[in-house]
Order: structure tokens, then sequence, then C-alpha cells
């Protein structure tokens, strides 16, 4: 709970989202609020989503400062 995920997004690609109730183990749904507010029941399917990297490191120029490096994080950076 609390910790920030990118969730995939038709229109914006990656979208950031914040855990809004605890995950166990064999959950079938993510219970996040997007930044917009919006809550949303995101379905886990093979995986669970990539982590946000902390918003000190948002917009770092420096790819290898990043500490979750993945699709989302280097197409935010």
């Amino acid at each position: 709970q609390g910790a920030r995920v990118w969730i995939p997004d038709r229109v914006e690609v990656w979208r950031a989202a914040e855990i809004t109730r605890s995950y166990r183990e064999g959950d079938a749904v993510l219970h996040l609020r997007l930044e917009d507010g919006l809550a949303l029941a995101h379905p886990i399917e093979l995986q669970l989503p990539p982590l946000c990297n902390p918003d000190c490191l948002s917009g770092a120029n420096d790819l290898v400062a990043l500490s979750h490096l993945h699709e989302p994080a280097v197409l935010h950076s």
C-alpha cells in the first residue's frame, strides 16, 4: 500500500498510479488511485506492474541514476 506503479494506458501508453490497498500474493486485482484521483481496480495478469522511481529521480538526465530501469521509466525521463 502506498507504492507507486506504472500501468498500461491506451492513450498515454503508461500512467502512474498509487496502490491504495495492500497486495497479497494470489490477489486478482490491484486497487489503485490514478494521479487525477480516479479509483481503479487493475487486473493482475502475469506479473505485477513496474514500480515508479522516487520523485527525486523524476526526469533524470542520466538513466543509470534510476532505481528502476524499464520502459515506462525511460519514456517518463
